[in-house]
């Protein structure tokens, strides 16, 4: 099981510092309006600054998947962002859904550790 949840974090990682770095390099171009809500919100984001803070936080949360100490928690911490993205890309963005499933799948294959799940849920030694 520790080896999916590695390999589920790597490529998990992927698009979250890949994200960050091309904020920052722009190597490829962000998704144009194509006139749905999803587009608009897009270009919202990136025009209104906001996507510099997310990039922070990709990248954060990306290097965080990387590193076995911090992999568990930074799994939980991104699955509800995730869910947030799967629930943008099927009521605004539709053409992002199978990536969004994609993610969504590796991130469960993070935090759905029995062992890392028990310590999470275990009662406190107070």
């Amino acid at each position: 099981m520790r080896h999916l949840q590695a390999i589920s974090a790597v490529i998990l990682s992927v698009p979250l510092v890949g994200s960050a770095a091309n904020h920052v390099f722009k190597w490829a171009k962000p998704p144009m309006s194509d006139g749905s809500r999803g587009a608009q919100m897009w270009e919202l984001i990136r025009d209104g600054g906001l996507m510099d803070w997310l990039a922070v936080g990709h990248l954060l949360l990306g290097i965080m998947l990387l590193v076995p100490r911090t992999r568990f928690a930074a799994g939980v911490m991104q699955l509800p962002i995730t869910i947030g993205i799967v629930a943008f890309n099927v009521t605004m963005f539709p053409r992002g859904i199978p990536l969004a499933i994609g993610m969504l799948v590796v991130n469960l294959g993070v935090v759905l550790q029995p062992r890392d799940l028990r310590r999470l849920l275990a009662p406190s030694a107070e």
